[in-house]
């Protein structure tokens, strides 16, 4: 087991952690949570790759994706932003949308 898988589970453990012990109905902000900024970096990470001739790789933890919002918010953040790459109406105008294709 790599040191990243082992800090992607910490992370994973910990965003759970403090969301069951803050849950309230207003808006999350994930971007203060571990899981966000790895999720960023990946999704970063992918869209850099993207640029890249031919490139088909895709750095993304799918248990933290399937399973943790704050990690699956950074990481469509880090996907959009490290190309420079706007919401628009083709995806709702949104950021941290609930579409998985990203």
């Amino acid at each position: 087991m790599g040191k990243m898988t082992v800090l992607r589970g910490l992370a994973a453990f910990l965003t759970i952690s403090a969301a069951a012990g803050c849950a309230s109905g207003g808006k999350t902000d994930y971007s203060e949570l571990p899981s966000y900024h790895i999720g960023y970096g990946d999704g970063c990470a992918t869209s850099n790759e993207e640029d890249k001739s031919f490139s088909t790789k895709t750095e993304r933890d799918k248990y933290a994706f399937e399973n943790d919002e704050a990690y699956r918010a950074g990481w469509r953040q880090g996907w959009l932003q490290c190309n420079n790459r706007t919401p628009d109406a083709i995806d709702g105008g949104r950021i941290l949308g609930e579409r998985n294709e990203y």
